[in-house]
């Protein structure tokens, strides 16, 4: 009981001071997300480590959101991948629906755009 009165202690000190960590959901940012068609290429940048791929945009309505691993997607920077997709909920960036433009890909996947280099 103690330990969970420090950890809830420390949570509301780090939000006091706007130290709290960076928690996208549904819940907590303003307006629904929003879905947009959007036709273009573009390259994977040098960060993408820092961002995670999904099978559903982070803060839709679906129960199980899958991540994977850059590995398995076969993506790194410089990656050339074409978008078809957009997503946004009122914050700064967006997220964006990518698939590999190799002849093979199938899969799409959903990222945070700052992980990408878009014009």
């Amino acid at each position: 009981m103690k330990k969970a009165a420090i950890i809830l202690g420390v949570m509301g000190i780090l939000s006091t001071l706007s130290l709290s960590p960076v928690v996208g959901s549904a819940s907590t940012l303003v307006g629904t997300v929003q879905y947009h068609r959007y036709h273009g290429t573009t390259t994977i940048k040098k960060n993408y480590q820092h961002f995670k791929l999904t099978n559903h945009q982070p803060n839709s309505t679906y129960k199980l959101i899958k991540t994977t691993s850059w590995r398995n997607a076969k993506l790194k920077a410089g990656s050339k991948v074409s978008i078809d997709l957009m997503a946004n909920q009122g914050t700064q960036y967006n997220w964006y629906r990518i698939r590999s433009t190799n002849k093979h890909a199938t899969h799409r996947y959903w990222i945070y755009g700052q992980a990408l280099n878009l014009k």
